[in-house]
């Protein structure tokens, strides 16, 4: 029997969740646990919390104030159990703190407040690993990790923050060059950028609405940097597909064109995750609710 806390736990894991499956991976129980003890929760209170499909969950308007409850509730839990543990004195704040991010996000969004933060605690040495293939926090020795995409369920406390949108976009020279596609039986042929995925050392496919997936036929240019990728497609190599993060200032600038908005996949999560198991040290815990304030927080758009 799962206590108060416990359920309410639950609750904001599917808030944060785009289906109870992927909520179930998260806490380490059966959709049907999860599916359970969201309809206990509404019978509780009498009032729906999510509006399900068949492919997703959409919080209800009464699950987003319960959810605010929720959040406020557990965090005020988590602090009673660390008082007393985590004392603002030098000792304690005080050691080495690792953390692995995509390099884009840790150079060009994180870096701040990393700054900010060594200003406030000069005893605090970060250790910064940029890096945009998938780290093994426990093996790896590394304390915080930022991840975007889905997390497989290895025992990680998990808060998604933030989401990314991913543009098919191509620079105003390579448009007037090869053209403006309508359609995506289009792409195949168009010259392209690919990204490559570092975990596999395969292209990353072309992402749109539906489920669709399209490997560019003609690449002439392929890199596993991010910013590298952007440089090639303002340069008019070709087109290339890249996230909002990386995009908007050249789109609002004119130096790129979106294209196809209305086939643009559904975005990726966000999230910032750190081992479950073993204490806290109050150094980790500081930096861990920072970043994930500080991303939360972040408007692209």
């Amino acid at each position: 029997m799962l206590s108060k806390s416990e359920l309410l736990r639950v609750f904001v894991v599917a808030a944060e969740s785009k289906t109870f499956r992927d909520a179930a991976d998260k806490l380490h129980m059966s959709p049907q646990s999860v599916s359970r003890v969201i309809k206990m929760l509404e019978g509780t209170y009498g009032e729906l919390l999510f509006h399900r499909s068949t492919r997703t969950i959409k919080i209800t308007k009464f699950g987003e104030q319960l959810l605010s409850r929720a959040s406020h509730a557990l965090d005020v839990m988590n602090d009673v159990f660390l008082f007393g543990q985590q004392k603002n004195n030098h000792d304690e704040l005080s050691g080495n703190i690792t953390i692995t991010t995509p390099d884009l996000i840790g150079r060009d969004f994180l870096y701040p407040l990393l700054s900010d933060f060594h200003k406030k605690y000069p005893k605090i040495h970060i250790d910064i690993r940029a890096s945009n293939s998938f780290s093994h926090l426990v093996d790896e020795q590394i304390d915080i990790g930022i991840r975007v995409g889905k997390i497989k369920n290895n025992g990680f406390i998990v808060r998604k923050v933030n989401e990314v949108k991913f543009f098919l976009v191509a620079s105003p020279e390579a448009i007037n060059n090869f053209g403006t596609p309508r359609h995506l039986d289009e792409l195949k042929n168009l010259p392209a950028i690919e990204a490559i995925d570092c975990n596999s050392g395969k292209g990353w496919p072309w992402l749109f609405a539906d489920g669709v997936e399209i490997h560019p036929g003609n690449v002439n240019f392929r890199t596993d940097d991010p910013e590298i990728e952007r440089l090639a497609i303002l340069d008019g190599f070709g087109f290339g597909q890249i996230s909002d993060w990386i995009a908007n200032n050249d789109i609002k600038n004119g130096h790129l064109i979106r294209l196809l908005e209305e086939s643009e996949p559904e975005p990726w999560d966000v999230y910032v995750y750190r081992p479950q198991k073993g204490p806290v040290p109050a150094r980790v815990r500081l930096l861990y609710d920072s970043i994930i304030d500080y991303l939360s927080m972040l408007k692209l758009d």
